[in-house]
């Protein structure tokens, strides 16, 4: 009986390197999508959108799943190879993410002591030459007017944005900084949209004076935005943002809604509100010219390195939640320090508060 030949030892080690290459490859996409989406140009698209929004869970959930597979490692000798494969590729976008979380920042930013200084030199009346920008999404009455006012007051607040703030809410506010000896105007916008939509209230010191809503400004789809602007060349105009949220019913109007707030950023303009988007979404409508990330605008989070401190949900720490809730400057001024509120968990407002301080640039 005549023995048959073995196979040849790479006929049967092909088969085997083919699929290490197949896994390898699936790994390194799937986690260049959720991590880095910009590079396929999808970060605007559903599943990498939403991914890339959670920074901080995406570097934890890498990690975790690095460690079951590495387990696995040990556990099925006879997949080895491909889970090593693997569990290179979740490290390497673990670390990756978490550099980037790092690179932006997690800690609040404070004002530095050269700001003062620069605005005694500036010779000027101070509240022109320095602002306290506050944006908070109060989601419809979780947040109480005492609690806004008292933000307000806290922060010394110039200028506040409010998305889902009703006019009664708003007045509210007023009388309470009344009463307390401030005064404040206030106005709000339902984009032309009626009452199915909750409004976004500007809140401003009498201070910087009168303040009219651009009408023909537009709005952004789906969730009423606004642009109040003065006659007083040393003050910006202020753009109060509230984009629709990146469901999958929504997309549309959510690109729609950052497309608008693009195009509404200029030298002198602060704008402020509930994003519902990070800086990672903004790649279309980034202006290389002018350094900005959102048309011509600055991130001031991004300007300070607290980008990665998450604003929602408030239900999760920071680091873990989304920072969608963004103030940005146009050229005319710039940034001196931002901070996530997040000692405002009682107001039961699914979105922390965020407070910037900033300058007229030089």
């Amino acid at each position: 009986m005549t023995k048959r030949p073995s196979p040849a030892p790479h006929l049967t080690q092909r088969p085997r390197w083919i699929s290490v290459c197949a896994v390898g490859a699936a790994s390194v996409l799937t986690v260049a999508l959720a991590v880095e989406p910009r590079l396929f140009d999808v970060e605007q698209v559903l599943g990498p959108a939403q991914m890339v929004s959670f920074r901080g869970v995406l570097a934890l959930v890498l990690g975790v799943l690095a460690l079951i597979i590495g387990g696995l490692c040990f556990a099925v000798t006879k997949l080895r190879v491909p889970l090593v494969v693997m569990l290179s590729v979740l490290l390497a976008g673990s670390i990756w993410n978490l550099g980037v979380v790092l690179d932006r920042g997690i800690a609040a930013a404070s004002a530095s002591d050269q700001r003062d200084t620069e605005v005694e030199d500036s010779g000027s009346d101070r509240s022109h030459a320095s602002l306290t920008i506050l944006a908070w999404n109060t989601q419809g009455g979780g947040a109480s007017a005492a609690q806004i006012a008292g933000v307000i007051v806290d922060h010394g607040v110039d200028a506040a944005m409010f998305p889902e703030t009703t006019p009664e809410v708003a007045s509210e506010v007023a009388m309470l900084l009344a009463d307390a000896g401030l005064e404040y105007s206030w106005d709000v916008t339902d984009g032309g949209m009626g009452r199915g939509s909750t409004p976004t209230a500007l809140v401003v010191s009498a201070e910087l004076g009168e303040y009219h809503h651009d009408a023909d400004a537009g709005s952004t789809p789906r969730l009423p935005s606004g642009v109040w602007r003065t006659d007083d060349p040393a003050l910006p105009a202020f753009v109060a943002v509230h984009a629709a949220p990146p469901l999958p019913e929504m997309m549309h109007e959510w690109r729609g809604g950052l497309s608008w707030a693009a195009h509404q950023c200029g030298p002198d303009v602060v704008m402020a509100g509930d994003f519902n988007s990070t800086i990672d979404h903004w790649a279309d409508y980034r202006e290389t010219e002018s350094g900005g990330q959102l048309g011509a605008c600055v991130d001031s989070a991004a300007a300070v390195g607290s980008a990665a401190d998450g604003t929602w949900p408030t239900g999760v720490p920071s680091v873990l939640g989304a920072p969608i809730d963004h103030v940005l400057t146009g050229a005319h001024w710039e940034t001196t320090s931002f901070v996530v509120l997040a000692d405002e968990q009682a107001a039961r407002s699914d979105h922390r508060p965020v407070v910037a301080e900033i300058i007229r640039a030089r």
